[in-house]
């Protein structure tokens, strides 16, 4: 029997891990499991260009029937796997088939987590995760003047700056008291708010959504200070939880996502994990980590099927994530979560800047924005572990690339 083998996620992860496999030049036979209608596409436009009406449909879709026809890629789409059964090797599908594998790659993802309150299930509260959410949030859009998002993380933010690019009005509501804070630090997230701000968003911070209130639709949101957000339409952005119930009962170790080793292999046999969903031991930082962003889920996937064809080769990179709000590009590479101080280089005001996360006089993280040679010292400092100091990173007669050394 020729081996086979199954990947369970039709995003940018499973997408990525059956083109890898095919490239390394697996000629057994490839099934793509994926929840949704379309085939495997990129996620980022979803909240930007894709709502502004920038990018069309088919612009951001990383593979087509035909190619996959070609390279004998067989896809079961707009169906989810229920459950794994690892004795037998199969995996059972909601529309009641079964699918046999040699080789397992789970690369479900995660999913919005709602928020449960009086009023929630109105007409015109939306979450975003899939190109068909993001369609729904752009028709609704078109006719809404006065926009409300619960919610600011990277993707309430980018909704924000997306609405206001639009000239709409928009309102945040966010739980925490400093938003953006637990992706970007104190520091660089109080810019980042006042850049909101300057572009006219409203932003209520260090509050939650106690209901949502409407006759047909959802018309007003009701903050736990009392405050009364008007509005003709409602995003709700709290984060997402890792696509992993289905796997309960099938004796996987799972915690924040499905435990894998650096390796991308799970505690089952045949059974490996990326993207999103997977939690993976990371040596470089000495913990583990999950990872939410476009970057890591295509590279991890394809680590995961080299693994699958007997290379072994750790997944362990400095991590990378970008996100586009207004004019503003920002870059991110490294961990911003674990720093003593930041240091900064260029003004909000200029338009272009950079921020250094340093713990202990090492460097952890580098962030620029609109400052791409600043971004790729850094990030390459990261990957060598540079020494360098808080004074020269400040000094903007140094050029960063002279410290690499």
């Amino acid at each position: 029997m020729s081996s086979s083998i199954v990947v369970v996620g039709g995003n940018i992860a499973g997408g990525r891990a059956v083109e890898a496999l095919r490239k390394e030049g697996f000629d057994g036979q490839i099934t793509l499991v994926g929840a949704e209608s379309e085939l495997p596409y990129e996620r980022p436009p979803l909240s930007k260009g894709y709502l502004t009406g920038e990018v069309s449909d088919g612009e951001f879709s990383i593979a087509t029937a035909e190619g996959y026809a070609e390279q004998q890629i067989e896809t079961r789409l707009g169906v989810r796997a229920t459950s794994l059964q690892p004795d037998a090797q199969t995996v059972t599908l909601d529309d009641g088939s079964t699918l046999h594998y040699d080789q397992l790659l789970i690369a479900t993802g995660a999913s919005p987590r709602h928020l449960n309150v009086p009023g929630s299930d109105l007409p015109g509260i939306h979450y975003l995760r899939t190109v068909e959410d993001s369609r729904s949030i752009r028709e609704d859009l078109a006719r809404a003047e006065r926009v409300g998002i619960v919610g600011m993380g990277f993707i309430g933010a980018e909704v924000a700056a997306s609405a206001r690019t639009l000239g709409k009005q928009v309102a945040i509501v966010e739980y925490i008291a400093q938003p953006l804070a637990p992706a970007l630090g104190a520091e660089v997230a109080a810019r980042m708010v006042d850049i909101h701000r300057g572009h006219g968003v409203e932003i209520h911070s260090g509050m939650a959504v106690v209901r949502f209130e409407g006759d047909q639709r959802v018309e007003r949101i009701i903050a736990s200070d009392g405050t009364v957000i008007d509005c003709d339409m409602a995003i709700v952005a709290i984060g997402v939880a890792p696509n992993t119930a289905w796997l309960e009962s099938s004796g996987f170790a799972l915690d924040n996502g499905v435990l894998v080793d650096e390796y991308s292999r799970t505690n089952l046999p045949n059974v490996f994990a990326a993207g999103d969903v997977a939690n993976r031991q990371s040596a470089r930082y000495g913990r583990r980590l999950r990872i939410e962003h476009f970057d890591n889920a295509g590279n991890h996937a394809v680590a995961a099927a080299r693994v699958m064809l007997g290379q072994d080769k750790p997944y362990d990179p400095v991590p990378y994530f970008w996100s586009d709000q207004y004019d503003i590009s920002l870059q991110v590479a490294g961990l911003t979560n674990n720093h003593d101080q930041v240091v900064f280089r260029g003004s909000v005001e200029s338009g272009s800047w950079s921020a250094f996360y340093l713990s202990d006089g090492q460097l952890m993280a580098a962030l620029s924005a609109n400052r791409f040679k600043d971004f790729s010292a850094g990030r390459r400092m990261l990957r060598a572990g540079t020494p360098v100091t808080a004074d020269q990173l400040a000094d903007e007669s140094i050029e960063l690339k002279t410290l690499l050394g």
